[in-house]
């Protein structure tokens, strides 16, 4: 036990010797019951004489030697309780404290069932003195006196009993405060979890020091603008200045309790803040979320922190401090000093880290932990990269799927040209360090670093096995977007779609590629009216994210003659996958079986005439193969005929006898 523990044990002590006296006195000087006993079997005393008051001078004799307050004292002046509501406070604890208080309570009101304080009791062993006095005294217990609201005691729940004569208890939280030992109520850590204080960065300090001056003065709920990960990074920081202790809670989970549970919790947060100077992060990056912060924000008191992309207008109660961005120079820092820490030095590595990954200082101490137990204890940049990668993503997976590349360079069959644009589409990812940093183009850039690409082309020439041919390359993630999915028909939802999106990758590093981009680009017209307007504004605001996402985002379309001039210019890259060629498609026939699929003789001339896509002619080997299998037979040339058939009928397209030459009779058979 700490030495203020134990000082505060001593006082403790004291103060209920001083209540056990009040309670003999009381007892003492009371009448007898009708059948001429005393509720006395509990008393220390060893004779009937009323014993002398102990004198308030010992207690605070005793305060005087700790190095802190004792918790109820502190407890009563940062409410500034009057001496009834401290009194009561103890009262009600007591019998939690020591058993023998309800013993006595329970002879005092002559009913062993009543072995707790009542206001009644309170009041006869308190406010002696006139009426008016007494119910003044009384209005300590009203539902919104800060006894009640705050929880510091419970008074039962029964409209049939007059307030007087209902119990007055204190949970186990409350006792364990009285004692000295403050830990969080253990109906709320399912809830949420402690996070450690956090390094001040230089970017930062300026505002830390103004919000916690801020709070200093009057606490009060804030907005952080930014992602949960610099919104909550930026919290901790703010934390350890304050000195408070900080927990994450899942607003998520609170959401989905009843309203009257979440209102109970909601009091027992406002309580923690008192009790356990506790401040709060909440991430409301969705409308439910956001409301459960305004809920507790009402009547917190404490140090909250809603972390969000955007201020939250329909809350007038949260307040919004926009959290600096950390400069890359501070973010490559942050790595070096973390490296050093392990005797690690990746000079080389750091700087294209940087570029692709936004991470906070905790997760980048995180992930130098992971890179160390995938090397064995030593770190490569191949194991820094995957650590980086394989960070979890939860809120990115619920709203883009990832893809693992299947592809690499020698699969895909496309032109020279369109093979050179994607070299050097890689080629600027893997070289933006050198020359956005070391050759200073990054200074220069208006619009921002992302590196952003169009793919268009007719469906199946392979523009999403381009984007996996990249990811596999540039050994990044790839996560597919259907733009169709999130194109609201309601003006300004697509804008905060998109925002989700970009928000929640964006430490993330990953290769974006947005399909079905005819859903959003389809409503770039001549502007005929408000909601014409808003749709351009939309294309508008995605395009200004994929400038300013920090790693590569890929349009991909059908329609590349749908959009103008003006549109093109602002995206890097924009590759046209025109339709295979007679020579193409003979190479995608010839490359499309793999190297243990059983084949017969296979006319490839004759395959390659017919007008597929790359997309058309990987699902045909596909069907033929499941046709071959179920002839327990090599993949030859009549399933081949009867699965293009099959695709062709798909598609619409009438398939003929000059299309398949002399294996047109299978088709027919």
């Amino acid at each position: 036990m700490s030495d203020w523990r134990h000082d505060n044990a001593r006082w403790l002590a004291t103060a209920l010797r001083a209540l056990r006296e009040d309670l003999e006195r009381h007892a003492l000087a009371a009448p007898a019951l009708p059948d001429g006993r005393r509720a006395l079997s509990w008393l220390v005393a060893g004779d009937l004489a009323v014993p002398s008051r102990s004198e308030p001078a010992e207690l605070s004799a005793l305060e005087a030697q700790m190095d802190r307050p004792p918790a109820l004292l502190a407890l009563a002046r940062s409410l500034e309780f009057g001496d009834f509501e401290s009194y009561l406070l103890l009262l009600a604890a007591a019998p939690a404290l020591d058993p023998a208080f309800a013993q006595a309570f329970a002879e005092l009101h002559d009913d062993s069932r009543r072995d707790h304080v009542t206001l009644g009791l309170a009041l006869a062993l308190f406010a002696s003195g006139a009426g008016e006095q007494r119910l003044l005294a009384a209005d300590v217990l009203l539902p919104d006196g800060p006894l009640r609201a705050l929880q510091l005691v419970d008074v039962a729940d029964d409209e049939t009993t007059p307030l007087v004569s209902r119990r007055i208890s204190v949970d186990e939280r409350m006792t364990g405060f009285v004692r000295g030992a403050n830990r969080i109520d253990a109906r709320l850590r399912p809830l949420m979890h402690e996070l450690p204080p956090g390094r001040t960065a230089p970017e930062t300090s300026a505002a830390i020091d103004a919000l916690a001056e801020r709070f200093e003065e009057s606490p009060a709920a804030n907005i952080l603008t930014a992602d949960e990960g610099a919104g909550t990074e930026f919290a901790q920081q703010l934390a350890a200045v304050l000195d408070v202790r900080l927990c994450a809670l899942d607003a998520h989970r609170m959401a989905e309790l009843p309203p009257q549970a979440r209102l109970k919790i909601v009091r027992l947060l406002a309580r923690e803040a008192l009790l356990g100077r506790l401040a709060l992060v909440v991430n409301a990056a969705d409308p439910a979320a956001a409301a459960v912060a305004a809920e507790i924000a009402d009547g917190f008191g404490g140090v909250l922190l809603v972390v969000g992309p955007e201020p939250l207008s329909t809350y007038p109660q949260l307040q919004v401090v926009r959290v600096p961005a950390t400069s890359r120079g501070d973010q490559a820092a942050a790595w070096h000093a973390t490296l050093a820490r392990y005797g690690q030095s990746l000079n080389g590595e750091v700087d294209a880290i940087v570029q692709q990954f936004e991470l906070t200082g905790a997760e980048i101490d995180e992930t130098v932990a992971r890179a160390l137990e995938l090397g064995d204890g030593a770190i490569t940049g191949e194991t820094l990269r995957w650590a980086c990668r394989e960070r979890p993503t939860p809120a990115l997976d619920s709203i883009a799927r990832r893809i693992e590349p299947a592809f690499d360079w020698d699969d895909m069959v496309v032109s020279s040209d369109v093979r050179e644009q994607l070299r050097e589409l890689a080629d600027q990812v893997e070289q933006r360090s050198l020359v956005y940093e070391t050759w200073g183009f990054g200074a220069q850039l208006v619009r921002g670093r992302g590196i952003t690409a169009l793919f268009s082309g007719p469906s199946g020439v392979g523009k999403t096995m381009a984007a996996e041919v990249l990811a596999r390359h540039l050994d990044l993630e790839l996560r597919r977007i259907d733009l169709a999915g999130i194109t609201s028909k309601w003006v300004g939802e697509t804008s905060k779609n998109v925002r989700r999106i970009f928000d929640v990758a964006e430490r993330s590093g990953a290769i974006l590629f947005f399909d079905e981009a005819d859903a959003l680009f389809g409503q770039r017209t001549e502007v005929r009216d408000s909601h014409d307007r808003y749709a351009n504004v939309e294309v508008d605001y995605l395009l200004q994210r994929m400038e300013e996402y920090t790693g590569l985002a890929i349009l991909a379309t059908n329609r590349r003659d749908a959009l103008d001039a003006a549109f093109l210019r602002r995206l890097r890259f924009a590759i046209d996958f025109p339709f295979p060629t007679v020579e193409d498609r003979r190479r995608i026939w010839e490359h499309v079986f793999p190297t243990q699929a059983a084949l017969d003789e296979v006319d490839y001339g004759c395959l390659a005439r017919l007008e597929l896509s790359g997309g058309n002619i990987r699902s045909i080997a596909v069907n033929a193969a499941f046709l071959a299998a179920r002839d327990r037979a090599a993949i030859g040339m009549p399933h081949l005929a009867r699965a293009a058939s099959r695709e062709y009928a798909k598609l619409g397209k009438p398939m003929t006898a000059a299309d398949l030459g002399p294996y047109y009779e299978a088709v027919r058979g």
